[in-house]
């Protein structure tokens, strides 16, 4: 049986778009993280009714989301607090990487169903989905009313950024990643080592349900924005940077 790789944690967090957003605005880039951390809780800056809440949001969440890949990607996370999209774009990454259910959900599933022509997502179909999950070993066993909990908070986070639409019935959005928010992305798995194929090639892309030509779309302008060249020949991809750090990235492709 498989091993037990993802939570449900996601049915208590969700997006947390505010909350992140008000993490990103307080955070002092010259001071140390746990500094920083106290003076959040200590001052209430998250806005939360009390200490306990405020501490339980940021280890549980805000925590390994965003503070703990280190200071230059919450550098460059404050460079995108005034383009609500590519801040959006790079929140779900980061979301969605230490939320492991929520990336699988939407480079699997997600992405399958929307690629056969399906318009909409119902909780059943999430249910499912997560009951598989629980029978394969790949996360914990739970009851029918945990099962129904996670699938809303996927389906709330989907919406939330911007993958999915609407209220009740979830709908498929158009696909888009912007610009900005794709150099984000792209500087950051090219930051964790992947190569230029491992780029291009990534699951990770699903997860905006884009596909390899969409990919290739947004390297070919950022490269005419003169953040990187991208040369395709044949199977052979090959992305060189013109930039050395994800701040310099997201400076550049403002």
């Amino acid at each position: 049986m498989t091993a037990v790789t993802h939570t449900g944690n996601i049915q208590k967090g969700g997006a947390l778009l505010d909350d992140s957003r008000r993490l990103i605005e307080a955070w002092d880039v010259d001071s140390s993280t746990e500094l920083n951390l106290e003076r959040i809780v200590s001052e209430n800056l998250l806005g939360k009714a009390t200490r306990r809440r405020a501490e339980d949001l940021l280890r549980r969440s805000l925590r390994p989301r965003l503070v703990e890949p280190g200071i230059h990607v919450m550098s460059a996370l404050k460079d995108l607090l005034t383009d609500p999209a590519a801040l959006s774009a790079a929140l779900y990454y980061e979301t969605s990487r230490d939320e492991t259910l929520l990336a699988a959900f939407a480079e699997g599933p997600l992405f399958d169903w929307y690629h056969a022509g399906r318009t909409s997502v119902t909780i059943d179909d999430t249910t499912a989905w997560i009951a598989e999950l629980a029978s394969s070993g790949a996360m914990p066993a739970t009851t029918a009313i945990v099962r129904t909990k996670v699938a809303r908070g996927l389906l709330a986070a989907l919406r939330d950024f911007g993958v999915l639409e609407g209220a009740t019935n979830k709908r498929f959005a158009h696909p888009h990643l912007p610009l900005r928010g794709f150099v984000y992305v792209a500087f950051r798995l090219h930051d964790q080592g992947a190569s230029s194929t491992a780029l291009v090639t990534s699951s990770v892309w699903r997860r905006w349900l884009l596909d390899r030509d969409r990919v290739d779309d947004l390297l070919f302008q950022a490269a005419r924005g003169g953040l990187l060249d991208y040369g395709v020949v044949g199977s052979a991809v090959r992305v060189d940077w013109h930039v050395a750090s994800i701040e310099e990235a997201v400076r550049a492709a403002a």
